[in-house]
């Protein structure tokens, strides 16, 4: 509830405030893709200087690499017995808000930007596939909850928030760019930004199933993983700050 409430009070900041500021200046409407999904944003002047953003972009399924080398126990749980190599996709999964500032510190394109990415904490979708076939009947239990895989087949979650994947995020952004959001005397213009989002270190989840029933993402930690979990953070130490880099037309309405 209280992330649709957020949510909500951002839909109501788009469709209703950024076009009421605009009414004293203009307002462009930007697409654009980069490393942080493709989207959509509306921007309109603040001053002289300062270019308000605001809009919505999505990467579930994006971009997907498959890692070929992985290994993980032979038998679930047993983190001090043989290994398996197994396949292990991951696609980018980040849906976000985006509330961003771009400073223009002189009449040139170059700005500063800072703001926040809002939304979903999960940054990463992955997919386990050829495990053993006690991952299909054993499984491991992670606090109560009995993680298994279907057909060899495990689905898990990357997620920085540290409750699960469907918690709602505020990921501080900072970077820098050349271009203008918006301007005067041009319709259609470019921008490139080049910044970080933070979000925290982020851990690998999968569903879970209790003995009432009731299933639930859980957090797979070091000692259910064994020597897997040194290759997952081998990845993660440095997903803490999100590389972003994203392109972007604007088309200026008025």
């Amino acid at each position: 509830m209280k992330r649709i409430s957020i949510l909500f009070c951002l839909a109501f900041l788009l469709t209703t405030a950024l076009p009421a500021a605009a009414q004293k200046g203009h307002l462009s409407l930007g697409i654009g893709g980069g490393t942080d999904g493709i989207g959509a944003e509306l921007a309109t002047p603040l001053g002289s200087h300062v270019q308000l953003r605001a809009g919505f972009g999505m990467a579930t399924g994006l971009v997907g690499h498959t890692f070929r080398q992985i290994s993980v126990p032979e038998h679930p749980g047993n983190t001090s017995g043989n290994q398996v190599d197994v396949p292990l996709k991951a696609r980018l999964g980040m849906r976000d808000a985006r509330l961003l500032f771009n400073i223009h510190p002189g009449r040139s394109g170059f700005h500063f930007t800072v703001g926040a990415y809002l939304g979903g904490s999960r940054c990463v979708r992955a997919t386990l596939t050829g495990l053993p076939s006690d991952y299909n009947t054993a499984g491991f239990d992670v606090d109560g909850y009995l993680v298994k895989a279907t057909n060899g087949r495990l689905d898990a979650t990357l997620d920085a928030s540290g409750i699960g994947p469907h918690a709602f995020a505020i990921k501080p952004y900072v970077g820098i760019g050349y271009g203008h959001a918006v301007r005067a005397d041009k319709r259609v213009t470019f921008s490139v930004d080049l910044g970080a989002q933070y979000q925290g270190k982020p851990k690998l989840w999968a569903e879970g199933k209790g003995i009432t029933g009731r299933t639930k993402q859980v957090m797979l930690s070091d000692e259910v993983l064994g020597s897997f979990s040194d290759k997952i953070n081998n990845y993660t130490r440095y997903l803490a700050f999100w590389p972003t880099l994203n392109i972007h037309l604007h088309v200026r309405l008025f």
